[in-house]
């Protein structure tokens, strides 16, 4: 596939009717064959042209209010607690063999971040993370997300919380492990559909994303 779309990249950005998400998708394929040079430049045409990538955003309802989540946001009054309860989250997944999987990195990291750190900023965590800081045993997590949910996904061949988990996780795995270890429903409406994490970690969707 990044072949075929490398193809087509000279004609790409002759026209005049180019849509932006697909002028992100074409940037994240060149990211994910390893041309960072190539997904460097079209962002940076993306600049110049005034087009601008839709920014992740989450909503939930915590104590009967909405609360809004941009991705890699800090405008939370709360974001240290929320930063800091990911980290503890993403800790204890790692220390039970979760791996995140670095194709979902789709630009340059800086000298202070992590690729954990990175994943850990996308919108629906920051959500996940608030809502175990207001209830620390909740029954139930709800979240709208405008993009679709991150498909960080591993082939986790020894991991002790999914026994009778798939071996190809190919939805959120952080989302069905906080799940797991929660005991909690996670539902996740994105732009594609709703996924209903329960506690035993599964989802109907049957991993589809």
């Amino acid at each position: 596939m990044y072949k075929d779309l490398r193809s087509y990249s000279p004609h790409f950005h002759d026209q005049q009717d180019y849509v932006t998400s697909t002028t992100v998708l074409l940037a994240n394929t060149y990211t994910l064959g390893g041309d960072w040079s190539t997904a460097s430049d079209i962002r940076m045409k993306m600049n110049q042209s005034g087009m601008k990538k839709m920014a992740g955003l989450s909503w939930t309802v915590v104590d009967g209010k909405i609360v809004k989540f941009r991705a890699h946001g800090r405008s939370h009054p709360r974001s240290e607690e929320i930063y800091a309860e990911l980290e503890r989250l993403t800790n204890g997944l790692i220390e039970h063999g979760y791996k995140c999987d670095t194709c979902w990195i789709t630009r340059p990291m800086m000298n202070d971040e992590t690729r954990e750190s990175v994943l850990s900023g996308h919108s629906e965590r920051l959500a996940i993370a608030f809502n175990l800081i207001q209830q620390p045993v909740p029954s139930c997590i709800q979240i709208l997300k405008n993009l679709r949910v991150c498909g960080d996904w591993r082939k986790l061949f020894s991991f002790d919380l999914l026994e009778n988990f798939h071996c190809d996780l190919l939805v959120d795995t952080f989302i069905k492990l906080i799940a797991r270890i929660h005991q909690c429903l996670i539902i996740v409406r994105d732009t594609n559909r709703t996924h209903h994490f329960h506690p035993n970690g599964q989802c109907p969707c049957r991993d589809y994303f």
